[in-house]
């Protein structure tokens, strides 16, 4: 026997005593034990002795070593051991310890076992020594049966329903079985008695295996459906036990609404799954999202092709939208009560360039709800996109950003045509906020753990930002099967990062697959940035042509919502860009009178001007170094790196002043390197890092004092030094700049 140093003492003193009881769970080495005791009459199994029996032995008065379980409260037993005479020695038995069933399994094995046997042993059987023997034999099930064979019928059936997932809640198993508490109590003891349970009271795994595979199919299954009806009615989850039941081939109608419970508990880790159990149902709307979620939009189209409700038409709505057709999309959803659906119906109509309309819709929607955190949502949002091409521009930044924090968590389990977080994220890249759109877009992805419909938009969008931004290693995404409006992000991402890099050869491979997902994703308002993105590239290989059509799209949309500043910036200046590669430089004028135009209205548009008029002066070797260096700084505040690098760096090359090329390269290199790594926090004292990470966080200078115990005057000092260090002039840009300093969390 493998016995531990205290047992083994406790043992050899025992031998001293005039008798010896030995106690412990079935399996743990009693019987062995026993038969160690010389000179001592063995009593095994005195949990189960007679009083006739205790008589007998109590009579013969010879020393006795008695072994027994703790269970069931034998009378009989207890009256022996209380009368017997002389020192009466108690030695409790236990299961091993993972030393010893290596030492254990090594001996029956012949051979020193793996550290993974050993771990699965000790985590199967618990350290029994005869479950680790039944464990280690040919067949283990079958070795197993016999610890059942004392047990009572309702000892197995609680021990079967631990096996099939049932919690250990004693009420819920008594209802289940149908039997009293008081039977459902003994039943328990029997089984920790038996060794069978762990100390939270289910079944080791050894256990559950053996009696699953010894209990007939049919009779699993009709445990299985009233322990998931059971739990159905208690609002628990039911997914296990439906699942074991599809397993069993058991997938009737009368347990609908419990296959509808267990599809919606798991419809976001594996959606194509839930599918499978709401086709037992016959659950439309549940289907159809879970085709959605799993990727198969042709099977949630043909799961609502009949339907009519709001639920089923923003499924329908979310497949179009995807599939490029924004506009048809919102149509389905216009006529709906539905707010969650009249809002997607409002910005949908909105892609699609249809401002009357969505004007309208707007206007006859519901009054606000007090509802549901969801129909909040799809009025605000409606209000929002509507103000972003109507109103000033940086409150609907603001009112988008306030939205999606609201919304950050959002359900994975969602099928919309977009998510809160990618609207707003769009509208602050449009508006020249890309720290705020890659906080947004951060969170977001993290949050979602690569799970739900939008999933792959954020992740997209971010990379998106980073490009913007110049980091081009931060912009990779793996390539995958996409829906087109999802595709024509990524080809556009491809393209993107390649022009940036300089690699023409790159450049003509990307370009196929980027224009065959423009052709096919029809001009919305919500795509004008990879479009545009496309549209410089084809100017830069010489394949404008193959674009213009889109590109005299975008400008009919646009011109159809009265050139909104905030949407029609960025796609300007990517359209600049495009001119001034092909040598138009009609067009190019016209896009930096659209800039200039919109200046008065949005900084970010002030910023892309200053740069254009910088950028085409230099095309004509006049070069202001100061004006050029601002401009570029301008850029860089606005988060894009790489363009305020190739700002500079081209006036550097088209002027004959030898300081102001070297000063214009230095701010070129300088800008490049920001644009590929995070700036480096080593130029700030500790101090000036914590207050630095504060003030990131949006502390106000007094608060700063308050978190660090120094005055807001000592704050003041600190910021003033880490403007100059990082090189911004003022709060707006230092705040900026901080989100991309690698500087300590705050607490």
């Amino acid at each position: 026997m493998l016995l531990d140093e205290g047992t083994i003492g406790a043992l050899e003193r025992a031998r001293d005593a005039h008798h010896v009881v030995l106690t412990g769970p079935a399996g743990c080495g009693k019987s062995a034990v026993l038969a160690s005791f010389e000179g001592f009459t063995a009593v095994d199994d005195g949990h189960a002795i007679t009083e006739a029996e205790a008589d007998r032995v109590l009579a013969s008065g010879e020393p006795l070593v008695i072994a027994h379980r703790l269970w069931p409260d034998n009378r009989a037993l207890a009256r022996l051991v209380g009368s017997l005479p002389g020192t009466v020695a108690r030695v409790p038995l236990g299961p091993l310890s993972p030393s010893q069933v290596r030492t254990f399994a090594a001996g029956v094995l012949g051979e020193e076992p793996s550290r993974d046997l050993v771990a699965r042993l000790y985590e199967r059987t618990g350290g029994t020594p005869a479950f680790v023997l039944a464990e280690l034999s040919a067949d283990p099930r079958a070795a197993f049966a016999r610890h059942f064979e004392e047990l009572p019928a309702t000892a197995r059936d609680l021990l079967l329903a631990g096996a099939l997932g049932a919690p250990f809640d004693l009420g819920l198993l008594a209802s289940v079985l149908a039997i009293d508490l008081p039977t459902v109590s003994e039943s328990v003891e029997s089984l920790r008695s038996a060794g069978l349970l762990k100390v939270d009271g289910s079944p080791l795994s050894v256990a559950a295996d053996a009696i699953i595979a010894l209990t007939p199919a049919d009779v699993r299954a009709d445990l299985l459906r009233k322990l998931a009806v059971a739990q159905a009615a208690r609002a628990q989850p039911v997914s296990h036990y439906v699942l074991s039941l599809l397993d069993l081939g058991v997938a009737d109608a009368d347990l609908a609404e419990v296959f509808t419970a267990a599809g919606r508990e798991v419809v976001t880790g594996d959606p194509a799954l839930a599918a499978r159990l709401f086709e037992v149902t016959g659950a439309t709307t549940d289907l159809a999202r879970a085709h959605a979620l799993s990727g198969d939009l042709d099977g949630a189209l043909e799961a609502v092709h009949a339907a009519a409700d709001a639920d089923a038409l923003l499924v329908a709505a979310t497949v179009l939208t995807l599939r490029g057709q924004v506009g048809r999309g919102a149509e389905l959803l216009q006529h709906t009560d539905d707010a969650v659906a009249r809002g997607f119906a409002v910005t949908g109509l909105l892609g699609a360039g249809h401002l009357d309309r969505a004007r309208s819709a707007l206007a006859a929607r519901a009054p606000q709800p007090t509802g549901s955190l969801s129909d909040s949502l799809g009025h605000r949002l409606a209000d929002i996109v509507v103000a972003s091409v109507t109103g000033p521009p940086m409150a609907a930044v603001s009112a988008a950003v306030a939205t999606a924090g609201v919304n950050q968590a959002g359900p994975r389990a969602a099928v919309h045509p977009d998510s809160p977080v990618a609207l707003a994220a769009l509208i602050c890249l449009h508006a020249g906020e890309l720290a705020t759109a890659r906080t947004l877009l951060s969170r977001s992805v993290l949050g979602d753990d690569g799970l739900g419909l939008q999933a792959d938009r954020h992740r997209l969008l971010l990379a998106t930002t980073e490009m913007l931004a110049g980091d081009l290693d931060a912009a990779e995404l793996d390539p995958a099967h996409r829906e087109p409006r999802e595709d024509l992000f990524a080809t556009a991402l491809a393209l993107g990062t390649t022009r940036r890099a300089g690699d023409l050869r790159a450049l003509g491979e990307a370009w196929e697959p980027a224009q065959q997902a423009l052709v096919v994703h029809p001009v919305d308002l919500y795509t004008l940035i990879p479009l545009t993105e496309i549209v410089v590239a084809a100017a830069r290989i010489g394949q404008f042509r193959r674009v213009e059509t889109h590109l005299s799209e975008a400008w009919a949309l646009l011109d159809r919502l009265d050139n909104p500043p905030l949407w029609t910036t960025l796609p300007r200046w990517n359209a600049f860009h495009a001119a001034l590669l092909t040598g138009d430089h009609d067009a190019a004028d016209e896009h930096l009178a659209v800039l200039t135009h919109s200046a008065a209205t949005l900084p970010f548009a002030s910023a892309l001007a200053d740069a254009g008029r910088c950028w085409t002066l230099a095309g004509r070797n006049e070069v202001d170094a100061a004006e050029v260096e601002a401009a570029a700084r301008e850029l860089r505040a606005h988060g894009l790196r790489g363009d305020a690098a190739r700002l500079a760096g081209h006036a550097a090359m088209h002027t004959t002043d030898r300081k102001a090329m070297a000063q214009l390269l230095d701010t070129a290199r300088q800008f490049q390197g920001q644009g590929q790594d995070r700036v480096n926090a080593a130029s700030l004292s500790d101090r000036e890092q914590e207050v630095a990470a504060l003030v990131r966080d949006g502390l106000t200078y007094r608060e700063v004092g308050d978190t660090l115990f120094i005055s807001a005057k000592t704050v003041e000092h600190h910021v003033t030094r880490i403007r100059r260090k990082l090189g911004a002039r003022n709060r707006r840009e230092l705040e900026r700049t901080l989100a991309d300093v690698d500087l300590p969390a705050t607490t």
